[in-house]
C-alpha cells in the first residue's frame, strides 16, 4: 500500500515533525506530551497538536456518523472536508511552526484519514489525491495494540459511550489493519509497553533528532493537545 504520493517533495523549514498514529486508546495524546517534556527539557520550542482540528470534529455530520455510522455517500463526504481541514492546518499552524524550526508534534496526521477513510469503504487513491502535498514527518510513529485491549483501554475510559467504530473488535481491527499495510511509512511501537518504555523507544529510534540543539529562542507552545478521542 502507497502513499508516497501524498507527500510534498521538498518540505523546507529547520524544524521537526513528528506523527504519533494508532487507534483511540492506544496512548497518542500521552506519549505526545512525554515527547514535548523531553524537547522541551532541551529549550526547544515544541508545538503539539492534531488532525483533525476542532473545526472537523465539531461538525454535525462527523458527530452524527461517529455516533450512528453512515453510508458511502456521505463518507466520501466526509473525507473531502477531512482533508480540507488538513490543509488549513498545515497552512496555518504545521508550516510556520517548521519554518521557525519548532518541534512539531502531531496526533494522528494524515496516516489516521487512510485507516479511518478506507474502513468505511473510500477508495485509497481518492484519499492520496485529496490529501496531496502534505510535508512528510521527520518520524511517524504507530502505537500497535491487540483490538481486545484497545476495547478494555476504551471502556475503562468512556464506559459504554463507544462510538459506532469502537464497539466491536472487527471494526478497530479493520482500521489498524490499514496502518499495518503502510509499512515502512510507520514505526511500530509496541503498545502494550509501559508509559516509559513506550517513550523511551520512539526517542531511541529518533537518534540524533531527539538531542537536537535548539535553534529558536521562541518558547513552548501548545496549539490544540486534547481529547484522544478518534474523529477520522
Amino acid at each position: 500500500m502507497s502513499i508516497e504520493r501524498v507527500f510534498r517533495r521538498e518540505r523546507g523549514g529547520r524544524g521537526l515533525l513528528i506523527s504519533v498514529v494508532g487507534f483511540d486508546g492506544s496512548g497518542k495524546t500521552t506519549q505526545i506530551e512525554r515527547l514535548g517534556d523531553h524537547f522541551r527539557a532541551q529549550g526547544r520550542e515544541v508545538v503539539e497538536t492534531r488532525q483533525p482540528t476542532d473545526w472537523y470534529r465539531e461538525l454535525s455530520e462527523v458527530q452524527v456518523f461517529h455516533d450512528q455510522g453512515g453510508s458511502a455517500e456521505t463518507a466520501h463526504v466526509l473525507a473531502l472536508l477531512s482533508a480540507a481541514d488538513r490543509r488549513r492546518h498545515v497552512m496555518e499552524v504545521v508550516d510556520p511552526a517548521l519554518a521557525r524550526g519548532a518541534v512539531v508534534l502531531c496526533d494522528r496526521y494524515v496516516y489516521a484519514t487512510f485507516g479511518v477513510f478506507v474502513h468505511r469503504g473510500v477508495d485509497l487513491d481518492f484519499l492520496v489525491t485529496i490529501n496531496e502535498g502534505v510535508p512528510r514527518p521527520d518520524h511517524a510513529f504507530y502505537l500497535r495494540l491487540p483490538a481486545e485491549d484497545l476495547v478494555r483501554r476504551l471502556r475503562a475510559r468512556d464506559g459504554d459511550k463507544l462510538k459506532h467504530e469502537e464497539k466491536t473488535t472487527a471494526r478497530i481491527e479493520s482500521i489498524t489493519g490499514t496502518y499495518e499495510r503502510l509499512g515502512d511509512e510507520l514505526t511500530v511501537i509496541d503498545g502494550t509497553m509501559g508509559r516509559d518504555e513506550v517513550t523511551k523507544a520512539m526517542i531511541a529510534h529518533m537518534g540524533p533528532d531527539a538531542d537536537a540543539s535548539a535553534d529558536s529562542d521562541a518558547g513552548p507552545t501548545s496549539d490544540c493537545a486534547g481529547s484522544d478521542a478518534e474523529r477520522g
